[in-house]
């Protein structure tokens, strides 16, 4: 059931939890970085340049939502001073001494979310629903899947050989937010594929330079090697492809654990498929928690059987994934089947913006590594 949220940064707070016992140390002043709709990694570019540190001297525990009002720590060496900021949208305030901050090193983040433009549908669900969140799948969420389209990954293309098809997803399609120039340049490659001279002499023409297309055509307009045009993709992305189609295998494993475990199992379409949820579990998980998939790792038998199910769905065998490693490793790690929200609270109030109609507002803290927005998900199904 459709709800809107993000109607404002403000209708979504996030705010890092951070043990300080864990992070002592001093050679690192310890900041607070407030930022409202801006992107994590430009915030801190920001920073970087205005304070003249290196990128590689900024620690952080974590990438935060973009359009939200976030609360984060950063860490920054000594050696640069002590420093301050105060804008409209980015705010840096010094709060103790610490070692350099790394990813992971968060506890969790604590929520202030509003959900808004609530009709009674909409709360005659929340009222059922929010019986039901003690426990909930620990899906990734749609937040790893910006590069999924029409349900196709990039890297299952390549992993099946498939690297026209790869390119065309990367050079084709668009989401609403791209540039103009961007989505115009997409769609006539789209109309023109194939005829790499002519795009070509487009790029030219209108003076496109995103050195991804640009090294890309290139390459197609002088060997027509699909796969070798691939290499001329910048890692930051290759690794953000490879995430997205590990987490939906990832989500299609926890499916098959609990498929069987539950009493009426709900389901909600996403980018990529269905998620199962339910109401109650007919009986304990055999796992707490579930490997990504990977090569080279150690699965006990009953984790394999379930790989194998999944990955036979895919048409693809585990060892078939060493075929991806034109775009890097997939990185094995285990994380935990279901999300348990603390901490929960929530009001209904009038909606002052969407008139006529209410609003909830909802606060929990999560670990680390869940999706606030699988918490919503949950509640208005």
């Amino acid at each position: 059931m459709k709800v809107k949220l993000r109607v404002k940064p403000e209708d979504f707070i996030v705010e890092e939890v951070l043990d300080l016992n864990k992070v002592k140390g001093s050679k690192c002043y310890l900041y607070k970085l407030t930022k409202r709709n801006i992107e994590c990694l430009k915030a801190l570019s920001y920073i970087s340049k205005k304070f003249k540190i290196p990128l590689k001297d900024i620690g952080y525990c974590g990438l935060k939502d973009r359009h939200a009002l976030t609360i984060q720590y950063i860490s920054i060496p000594k050696k640069y001073g002590k420093l301050s900021l105060n804008e409209k949208n980015l705010k840096l305030e010094l709060v103790g001494e610490s070692r350099f901050l790394k990813l992971g090193d968060l506890e969790g983040n604590k929520f202030k979310i509003v959900v808004r433009d609530l009709g009674e549908e909409h709360l005659k669900r929340f009222y059922e629903n929010v019986n039901y969140i003690e426990k909930i799948p620990n899906y990734f969420d749609s937040q790893r899947f910006g590069s999924v389209f029409n349900k196709k990954f990039i890297v299952k293309e390549i992993i099946k050989g498939n690297y026209e098809e790869a390119l065309k997803i990367i050079l084709t399609q668009y989401k609403k937010s791209e540039n103009k120039r961007i989505k115009n340049f997409k769609r006539f490659v789209n109309q023109h594929w194939g005829d790499w001279e002519k795009i070509w002499d487009y790029i030219k023409n209108k003076d496109i330079r995103a050195k991804l297309y640009v090294n890309i055509i290139k390459e197609l307009k002088e060997s027509n090697d699909f796969k070798k045009a691939l290499t001329y993709i910048d890692d930051r992305l290759k690794k953000l492809f490879l995430a997205a189609y590990q987490s939906y295998l990832w989500n299609e494993c926890v499916k098959e654990i609990l498929k069987n475990k539950v009493n009426e199992p709900l389901y909600y379409n996403y980018e990529c498929g269905t998620l199962l949820f339910f109401k109650e579990l007919k009986e304990e998980l055999e796992f707490k928690d579930f490997p990504t998939i990977a090569l080279d790792s150690n699965y006990n038998e009953e984790e394999r059987k379930i790989i194998d199910r999944v990955l036979k769905r895919e048409g693809i065998r585990l060892e078939d994934l060493d075929r991806a490693k034109i775009f890097g490793k997939f990185v094995y790690t285990r994380r935990d089947i279901l999300m348990e929200p603390k901490d929960f609270r929530y009001s209904v109030k009038e909606d002052e913006i969407y008139r006529g109609k209410r609003k909830v507002e909802l606060e929990y803290f999560l670990k680390k590594g869940s999706y606030a927005t699988m918490v919503i998900k949950r509640l208005f199904l």
